[in-house]
């Protein structure tokens, strides 16, 4: 067996109101000030986002919030948030939404103790030398499994690029997993983050750099999803699947923050940077061509994954097994009604050949467990365009 190196460095804190004791941790953590980062839609329509203000300023703590997060967050709304948190001299983060405000609270804490842009970090110029402000994330969506990753993605609108970075700084310091939050999520939302954290889950299991805790957690998760996705997408006030849903994000996280990911995010980081596919819409509309691509590479995993999404493969071969799975993961987004083709998403012809030279530079590539060439990617897209 291969040597490895497994952690998570996130306490999770899991149940039906666990969002309301935000105020009490931030104190625990010796907060007097604390940054609160979200998007305009949670502060204007969400009912969790005066329960979470309730909660901080009940443990008496000053509050700044920072809402100008927006989908694919961009180097100029972290570098923005980054100089308010500085400026107000907050000591913790608070992070409410889906990935795009975890991912910009991680990065904005970062530089909090960093100096310059975030920018030059995702380029790669500059290393994360010290440890960041410490984070709370309160996910709303069952799906990034953010909160649980020392990775955060910013979109270089100059560069038409989605740039991850990865540093143990990054790492919340607290995840509070509250699955009533999800309650009031629509069934394109429930569908588009549930695919992503089974994209997170498959892409984990699969992956070069997988060992046997990524395999558990990850094959858990598939499961899980397998079992409780259509449930909550048909009713979402379904709190049981509502909360198998949040754990199965969450544990999704843990599994690809080890394991890694690799061809779909690849494809769809492009996707989203040119064409604003939401990043959930983009990793479900792929996984199922990649799956079927990558099947060959590790067919006994491919059979396992059919085998958790319920599919009965007793008198197969390995390889009709195999390749059960992706026609699993394909009936699952057509129930969903996710988009099934990048023709439905606005790709055009044309721009293939640029997907394809952005996919060949993704720095987790080498993770994916088939090796991938620039006409494997070209062929892929092909057909997932003209299907």
């Amino acid at each position: 067996m291969k040597d490895f190196v497994f952690k998570m460095l996130t306490k999770v804190n899991f149940g039906i109101g666990a969002a309301k004791r935000v105020g009490e941790e931030c104190k625990a953590l010796g907060a007097t000030k604390v940054f609160f980062v979200t998007d305009k839609f949670m502060q204007e329509h969400s009912p969790a986002y005066p329960m979470i203000m309730d909660s901080l300023k009940n443990a008496g703590l000053e509050v700044l919030v920072f809402s100008d997060v927006e989908p694919d967050p961009s180097v100029e709304t972290v570098d923005k948030g980054a100089q308010m948190m500085k400026d107000f001299g907050a000591e913790v983060a608070v992070a409410l939404g889906g990935g795009s405000p975890m991912d910009c609270a991680k990065t904005m804490s970062m530089l909090q103790t960093n100096e310059g842009s975030i920018r030059e970090y995702i380029h790669k110029r500059k290393l994360i030398t010290k440890p960041a402000k410490p984070l709370i994330c309160i996910p709303t969506t069952a799906g990034t499994g953010s909160e649980v990753t020392a990775a955060a993605v910013t979109t270089d609108r100059q560069s038409q690029e989605k740039l991850g970075l990865a540093d143990d700084s990054l790492m919340p310091r607290m995840a509070l997993i509250d699955p009533e939050l999800h309650v009031g999520m629509p069934p394109g939302l429930t569908a588009s983050t549930g695919l992503d954290a089974l994209c997170h889950a498959i892409e984990a299991y699969v992956a070069v750099a997988s060992e046997p805790f990524t395999d558990a957690l990850a094959i858990y998760a598939i499961k899980m999803i397998g079992q409780n996705l259509t449930k909550a997408v048909a009713n979402g006030r379904d709190i049981e699947a509502r909360s198998n849903m949040a754990i199965a994000s969450t544990v999704a996280g843990g599994a690809f923050s080890n394991a890694s990911l690799g061809l779909v995010h690849g494809i769809a980081h492009c996707l989203g940077a040119m064409y604003h596919v939401p990043h959930g819409t983009a990793n479900a509309l792929m996984l199922p061509y990649v799956m079927e691509f990558n099947a060959m590479a590790a067919p006994e995993k491919f059979r396992e994954i059919a085998i958790a999404l319920g599919a009965d493969v007793s008198g197969m071969n390995l390889r009709d097994a195999a390749l059960e799975a992706s026609r699993r993961v394909s009936q699952m987004c057509a129930d969903c009604g996710v988009p099934l083709t990048l023709k439905e998403v606005g790709v055009k012809r044309e721009d293939v050949s640029t997907i394809v030279k952005n996919t060949i530079t993704y720095a987790r590539l080498p993770n994916n467990p088939r090796t991938v060439s620039e006409k494997d990617i070209e062929k892929i897209l092909l057909t997932a365009l003209e299907k």
